[in-house]
């Protein structure tokens, strides 16, 4: 799963500054051979160095989610926020440059014990620090992406698997924000054009003597080509959830034609997903269809709508199958 903090990264000059600026804490050492003496602190250097970038790369690499730590809605979302392949690479390019800094600094103190002069443990130790510093620097452009990517990984919602889940999901501006506002303490923002939602919100809601994730996801149009905003919609609705509330708006206030808002309603029940279409913005059109109906602007209807979600949920559940939950 994604971590609840993700380390913040550095780029390549402050990992090789700070490496610098720690060497000066190496304090000077009486040895009565001059020789060792410099050999000694020489091999401080090198090690303190080494130590503070490993510890700066250590750090993002061993933060960073892994393919293998995430789940397949957690991986969709991570390749649609991203270039998964880049993200991949950028870490390994980390784990790359982990290891040859310890290499390198092996080489280095190996070559200063050896050393006969001064001459030969100043040419180990700057041949050290200019590597050292290409090293840091060749993997610059993988921080950079990395430090972009946690931006994105941190719109991944964290989703309690433990808990029921139900997915509010529809056409743009039917209102599914303003419903998750109703039944959850959630407070997402509220706006009159398409696309307000660009990520999925997640509140809680209490039901009956338990509590249940009520997933507010971006608007979907019944399309075959989908934007990366609908993208992240579909990543939700194909990978968890116990039931999906599809949202329709009789009204046609959102901009979109009644007629479409219904097929994508059949489209999600004929993947197999357990939906519950619900009509808001009854307080402006009300049709005569089955459907359950409410009004967000209003209230009416939504402690009905509260106990058919129910229903559907352990209905669902008496079957022994959720809604494609995938490992």
């Amino acid at each position: 799963m994604i971590p609840e903090r993700i380390p913040t990264v550095p780029d390549s000059k402050e990992i090789i500054e700070r490496s610098f600026k720690e060497t000066k804490k190496v304090q000077d050492i009486y040895l009565p051979n001059f020789l060792n003496k410099v050999k000694s602190l020489s091999i401080q250097k090198v090690k303190m160095m080494e130590s503070v970038a490993r510890r700066s790369l250590g750090r993002v690499y061993d933060g960073f989610p892994k393919f293998d730590d995430l789940d397949r809605f957690e991986r969709d979302l991570l390749f649609i926020l991203v270039n998964g392949r880049e993200y991949e690479r950028s870490l390994n390019n980390l784990r790359w440059a982990r290891a040859k800094i310890v290499e390198l600094a092996t080489n280095s103190i190996r070559g200063i014990k050896k050393a006969s002069d001064l001459n030969s443990i100043g040419r180990f130790r700057s041949s050290f620090y200019g590597r050292f510093s290409s090293v840091i620097e060749d993997v610059d452009e993988s921080l950079s992406f990395l430090r972009e990517s946690r931006e994105a990984l941190k719109k991944i919602p964290q989703i309690n698997r433990d808990m029921k889940i139900v997915i509010i999901a529809g056409f743009p501006n039917v209102g599914k924000s303003s419903l998750i506002s109703k039944l959850t303490n959630l407070t997402p923002e509220i706006a009159v054009y398409p696309f307000t939602t660009k990520k999925i919100n997640v509140g809680i809601m209490k039901m009956g003597n338990g509590l249940y994730e009520v997933l507010d996801v971006p608007g979907i149009l019944n399309r075959r080509n989908h934007n990366a905003i609908e993208r992240v919609a579909l990543a939700a609705l194909d990978n968890i959830g116990d039931v999906v509330l599809c949202l329709v708006d009789p009204s046609e206030e959102c901009g979109y034609r009644l007629e479409d808002q219904v097929r994508l309603c059949q489209t999600l029940k004929e993947s197999g997903k357990n939906v519950l279409v619900v009509e808001n913005k009854v307080d402006l059109e009300r049709t005569s269809s089955n459907n359950l109906k409410i009004s967000c602007a209003t209230g009416e209807g939504l402690d009905i709508l509260r106990k058919k979600m129910e229903e559907y949920v352990y209905a669902r559940q008496a079957k022994g199958n959720s809604v494609l939950q995938r490992p």
